[in-house]
């Protein structure tokens, strides 16, 4: 089966390219200066050219933050290149595979979101692949699947746990909000999800995040926890803050946790566990943990 991978060089492309190879899939990535998904022609003449079964869209502008200030950006990626994937892959008669984020709710609820609570975007960002997932649904029908996910970790890229792992030994101490919850997500357990549904028949949204939910302090708390022994200086005391005091441009849903039944159902294995999904990317990067 011949795959055709938009942001195969950001943390999620890069897993799902290396195992794609490894289970034998045949596929094809074009970097940035081969094919801009924000121009429409390159778009559409890069997928009737190729003529994959399936496209897989991972590439999004993804810096929340900045994009309350870089609004056309964030949409002209977000928004319009995912419709003009989505309008390619209508013309050219293959399935379409979306990545979006929880960012499309408020987090109000205070309970693991289904995939059809309603949604309510606190950010440029959170609106903007709101709007993706709709110009790809409404293109594409039963032909699309929108998988979202939260709180992703993977080699490539900048994620939390690195940031906190290049931090830990350079501060004397560290303020972490206590008052998010979300299901911290591996991206090579996500990959693979994401290549088990290229196989399936799948259509609609689905929510895929490692199980459990912990706050962004307790997170972090435990990264700190398992990697401690292989640092010979002192590491950063951890402080609890809250997202009022840490005040950044981007609100973010409070608790954005998801349900993940229908996944479970889908594939018939339930999520591992965000433990198990930290260990094993720490094991990646070299920590022998356990």
């Amino acid at each position: 089966m011949k795959i055709l991978l938009f942001g195969g060089q950001g943390q999620l492309g890069y897993e799902v390219m290396k195992r794609a190879r490894d289970l034998d899939f045949e596929i094809v990535s074009p970097v940035l200066t081969e094919v801009d998904i924000t121009d429409e022609q390159q778009v559409k003449k890069c997928v009737s050219s190729i003529k994959p079964s399936v496209v897989v869209n991972c590439a999004a502008y993804t810096a929340v933050d900045r994009a309350e200030h870089e609004q056309e950006e964030a949409f002209k990626v977000n928004r319009d290149a995912a419709g003009y994937v989505a309008e390619a892959c209508r013309d050219s008669g293959c399935r379409m595979i979306h990545i979006s984020t929880d960012y499309v709710f408020d987090g109000s609820l205070g309970r693991p979101l289904a995939e059809d609570d309603p949604v309510n975007p606190l950010s440029v960002y959170g609106r903007s692949k709101y709007e993706g997932e709709q110009r790809v649904l409404e293109s594409l029908g039963r032909e699309a699947l929108v998988i979202r996910t939260q709180a992703l970790f993977g080699l490539k890229g900048v994620n939390f746990v690195h940031s906190m792992l290049k931090l830990f030994p350079e501060r004397a101490s560290l303020k972490v909000v206590g008052d998010q919850i979300v299901s911290p997500t591996w991206a090579g357990w996500l990959a693979e999800v994401v290549l088990d549904c290229v196989r399936l028949p799948l259509a609609g949204v689905v929510h895929a995040s490692c199980q459990g939910t912990v706050s962004w302090l307790d997170f972090a708390r435990h990264i700190q926890e398992l990697v401690r022994p292989f640092f010979k200086e002192p590491l950063a005391v951890i402080e609890p803050t809250t997202a009022r005091e840490l005040n950044r441009p981007a609100q973010r849903p409070a608790y954005s946790a998801f349900d993940t039944s229908r996944l479970t159902s889908l594939l018939g294995r339930p999520p591992i566990s965000w433990q198990e999904g930290l260990r094993n990317y720490l094991q990646e990067l070299g920590y022998a943990v356990q």
